[in-house]
C-alpha cells in the first residue's frame, strides 16, 4: 500500500478530534476519577515518534539489495526481465486507485470511520466513562501508527520486488527517451503514471512489497475495533447473551472484511501470500498489544485503576516472617 506524504495529516486530525472528545462532559461523574494523567504524554510521544518514523521512511528510497526474492539492479534493468523470473514477478500492473479491487484510499477513509465508531461505543449509555474513553483513543492511535510505522521500516529494509515488477519495468522504461537495455519492441502500454512525481512514486512503490500495507492495516484495523466490542460486548463485565448475540457477529465481520483485504493483494497481483499473512500477523500483534495494555479482560481501563488506587508500598507480619506487598 502506497500512502502520499500528506495523508499522515489524517492521523493529526484524528488525535485532535480524539482529544476534543475525550475531555469530559460537565458534570460527568466519571470525570472526576481524571481524564488524563502527564504520564500519557509517553502514548502520545509513542503516537507522534512512530508517526514521524513513518513519514520519513516513506519518503526515502527501499534500499536496492532486497532482503527476499530476487534483486533489482538499476544498472542492468532487463536482467530483472528473464523469463526463468515471470512466475515470480510477471503480473500485471494495475492503474492504482482505479484499476485495483481495494484502493489505497479505501483504506485510508477506514481510519477515521472505525475511529469514529469506536467514539459512538464508548458514548453509548452504559459505557460513559472519560478515563475509558481517552484510552480507547490513545490505544487506537498507538496501535494504528505502531503498525504504520513498523510496516514501513519493514517495507524499506527488505525492498522485495512486487509481483507485477516486471510490468513496471517495462511502463517505467519504455516510456523515456533513454530505456536503456530494456527491450521494448511491440510494447505499446503507457506509464505508470503520466504525473512524473507519481511516476517516480509507483516506480519506487515497486520495491515495497513486504510486508502488505494493505493487510497490516486492516487487519490492526478490525483487531482493535474486535477488541474494544468484546470488551463492551462479549467478554466484559456488562456482557449479556443479547449483546454477544450481534456483537460476536460484528467481530467476525471484521475479521471477514480484513481477511478480503488481504486476498485482493494477493489477487491483484500487488503481492505474494507472505506479504499479507505477514502484514495480518503484524497488524493483529500491534493492536493486540495496545488494546490489552490498557484494559483488562473485563473490559477495564487499567490506568482508571491505576489513577483511582495509585501505587503504594506495605509491610508487615506474614505468615512466615515480614512480608512486602507492592499495590496498584
Amino acid at each position: 500500500m502506497t500512502l502520499r506524504p500528506a495523508r499522515p495529516r489524517i492521523f493529526a486530525v484524528l488525535s485532535l478530534v480524539a482529544s476534543l472528545i475525550a475531555l469530559p462532559a460537565v458534570g460527568d461523574p466519571a470525570a472526576t476519577t481524571g481524564w488524563w494523567h502527564p504520564s500519557d504524554l509517553i502514548d502520545y510521544g509513542i503516537i507522534g515518534g512512530s508517526l514521524g518514523i513513518f513519514t520519513a521512511v516513506h519518503l526515502s528510497t527501499p534500499l536496492e539489495t532486497a532482503g527476499i526474492g530476487p534483486r533489482f539492479d538499476p544498472q542492468h534493468p532487463a536482467a530483472i526481465l528473464n523469463p526463468a523470473l515471470s512466475g515470480t514477478l510477471g503480473r500485471k500492473y494495475l492503474l492504482e486507485d482505479k484499476e485495483e479491487t481495494v484502493p489505497a484510499l479505501w483504506v485510508e477513509l477506514a481510519v477515521p470511520v472505525i475511529g469514529g465508531w469506536l467514539a459512538l461505543q464508548e458514548g453509548l449509555p452504559g459505557n460513559r466513562d472519560a478515563r475509558h474513553l481517552h484510552d480507547t483513543l490513545v490505544g487506537f492511535g498507538e496501535a494504528m501508527s505502531l503498525t504504520l510505522m513498523t510496516t514501513e521500516v519493514l517495507k524499506f529494509s527488505f525492498g522485495r520486488l512486487r509481483p507485477d515488477f516486471q510490468d513496471r519495468v517495462r511502463r517505467y522504461y519504455c516510456n523515456r527517451p533513454d530505456h536503456a537495455d530494456v527491450d521494448c519492441t511491440g510494447f505499446t502500454e503507457g506509464p505508470l503514471s503520466t504525473d512524473p512525481v507519481q511516476n517516480e512514486k509507483i516506480w519506487a512503490d515497486g520495491r515495497r512489497s513486504f510486508p502488505s500495507g494493505h493487510a497490516s492495516t486492516s487487519f490492526a484495523l478490525a483487531t482493535y475495533a474486535a477488541l474494544v466490542t468484546g470488551g463492551h460486548y462479549v467478554w466484559g463485565r456488562d456482557a449479556t447473551n443479547t449483546t454477544r448475540t450481534w456483537g460476536i457477529p460484528i467481530q467476525v465481520a471484521l475479521f471477514g472484511i480484513a481477511s478480503f483485504v488481504a486476498w485482493s493483494r494477493v489477487n491483484d497481483g500487488r503481492h505474494n501470500v507472505s506479504d499479507v499473512l505477514t502484514g495480518a500477523a503484524l497488524g493483529t500483534a500491534l493492536s493486540s498489544l495496545s488494546y490489552w495494555r490498557r484494559f483488562d479482560t473485563a473490559g477495564r481501563s487499567r490506568n482508571a485503576d491505576f489513577l483511582a488506587n495509585g501505587l503504594s508500598l506495605t509491610g508487615g507480619p506474614g505468615a512466615a516472617g515480614v512480608g512486602l506487598m507492592l499495590k496498584f
